[in-house]
């Protein structure tokens, strides 16, 4: 029997508008939910507290994604006594990066459908929600982005910001309906554009930073920063500009390399006493030349470098300085058995394999009426791009295949967690593989075949019960280590 250490590579999904063309023993309490495995290849070994010892299953338990019914989404599933056809191997000595979470970005347009829904509200953050996504992360823009209807961004007057009301009502939802469910959330920021008055374009569609404006819009960026973690804004991480090789029609900013570095080493000790991190470049797999300049340019001003799915590989985060994390990706009009086998291969397994240390989405929520939310003064903003949650004029809710994602990634790796190798006996079984803080193990994966897969998991030498996952299915297993 071979084992299956392959790289899945399923054909490129949709981009996401004409203007992306360049970018888009051991006892074990065991859970199993069906999510894309990962695998993980690094050889650094960071401190995670395992049980020692050797014993026998004493839990197993399963719960699944269905790829072909969307009401079937994190539903536990019953074991069964038949043989095993692909066999899931987990080796915790062999470990990675540390594991940040999942999350999405709240857009103004998502910060419309979710305010006042707690149904959506409780689906994205409610960690005690069967079916919930869990989210360990929200992505903030810090001004208007083509997910917006009206054009904004902070206002500055050399000392002091001052957020419009699209900036207060995210601050809002926030603080009074995200957090109360996760007090754990983190924020990371992003601008999508300096005020006008700093760029060459005098607008907030396209143009480039002014040079010469990097010291002011340096300081406009810790300012923000501190006045969000003022007002209890649990603000880690904030990156220069969102996608600094674009421009377009719709609120966007171009910076150099040189610009980048010049605002990252004014910013990065000032953040630092703030307790914030400065993440790298923001822009795609592509843009791995950029990422590697700029860190060189500002050396130490770096915590992380975040990447885009957009354009490139998932292997070309691989062997940087600093971790890297997958901050921006989303779904078109791709089906939901589609997305699972695409996400599953790029944004799981292949990006873990290279280094991400997190997955987070564009849009959290978004209208089922088209055109809602977005800026109508835009030809190029994305006009098919596909929210976390679907939300109907009534205010229903309806889960997308991302959510799915999500929820099953949360489930298998913690914050905290350190990703570790895994293989399967089977080339249709994908697998990815985390050991968490608590020493509990859990596996993220996708079933590729056009069948059913009857599946275990070893770890350690100990063998979980079997489970059958339906063909285009994405499950999870998790257990603890005793």
């Amino acid at each position: 029997m071979t084992t299956a250490t392959s790289t899945p590579t399923p054909p490129a999904r949709p981009r996401r508008t004409p203007r992306h063309a360049a970018r888009r023993g051991l006892a074990l309490l065991v859970g199993l939910a069906l999510v894309l495995p990962l695998g993980a290849t690094a050889s650094a070994r960071p401190r995670v507290p395992v049980h020692p010892g050797a014993s026998v299953v004493t839990v197993d338990r399963m719960t699944l994604s269905s790829g072909a019914d969307a009401a079937r989404t994190v539903v536990p599933v019953a074991a069964t006594t038949a043989a095993a056809t692909a066999t899931v191997t987990v080796d915790t000595s062999r470990r990675g990066q540390v594991w940040r979470g999942v999350g999405a970005a709240l857009t103004d347009a998502a910060v419309v459908q979710l305010g006042g829904n707690e149904t959506a509200t409780r689906l994205l953050f409610d960690r005690a929600r069967a079916d919930g996504a869990r989210l360990d992360w929200v992505r903030l823009p810090l001004s208007s982005t083509d997910f917006s209807t009206r054009l904004w961004t902070w206002g500055w007057d050399g000392r002091r910001v001052t957020p419009p009301a699209e900036a207060r009502r995210a601050v809002d939802y926030l603080l009074t309906r995200a957090l109360p469910l996760n007090p754990d959330l983190e924020v990371v920021v992003a601008p999508w554009s300096a005020p006008a008055s700093m760029k060459d374009s005098r607008s907030l569609r396209g143009g480039s930073l002014l040079v010469g404006a990097e010291a002011s819009y340096a300081s406009m960026l810790v300012a923000q920063a501190a006045w969000l973690r003022e007002r209890g804004v649990p603000v880690s991480a904030l990156s220069i500009v969102n996608e600094p090789g674009h421009a377009s029609d719709y609120t966007t900013m171009r910076m150099s390399d040189e610009q980048l570095a010049r605002v990252a080493a004014a910013v990065a000790p000032r953040l630092r006493a703030l307790g914030v991190d400065l993440w790298a470049v923001d822009h795609n797999w592509s843009d791995r030349a950029r990422v590697d300049a700029v860190l060189a340019q500002a050396p130490g001003a770096h915590a992380a470098a975040a990447f885009h799915c957009y354009g490139g590989t998932p292997d070309q985060m691989a062997g940087l300085a600093v971790p890297s994390i997958l901050t921006e990706c989303t779904g078109t009009t791709d089906s939901r058995w589609g997305t699972f086998r695409w996400d599953s291969a790029n944004l799981v397994v292949r990006s873990v394999r290279a280094g991400s240390g997190g997955l987070m989405f564009w849009n959290a929520a978004l209208s089922t009426t088209p055109g809602v939310g977005l800026d109508a003064g835009s030809r190029w903003g994305c006009k098919t791009c596909r929210g976390v949650l679907a939300v109907a004029p009534d205010r229903t809710v309806t889960t997308g295949p991302e959510h799915a994602v999500l929820a099953q990634l949360a489930r298998a790796a913690r914050p905290g967690a350190v990703s570790v190798t895994s293989s399967a006996t089977s080339w249709s079984v994908w697998s990815s593989a985390f050991l968490r803080p608590d020493g509990t193990v859990g596996v993220y994966g996708y079933n590729d075949s056009g069948q059913t897969q009857l599946v275990r998991v070893v770890v350690g030498g100990t063998t979980s019960q079997t489970y059958a996952v339906e063909a285009g299915a994405v499950f999870t297993w998790e257990g603890t280590v005793a």
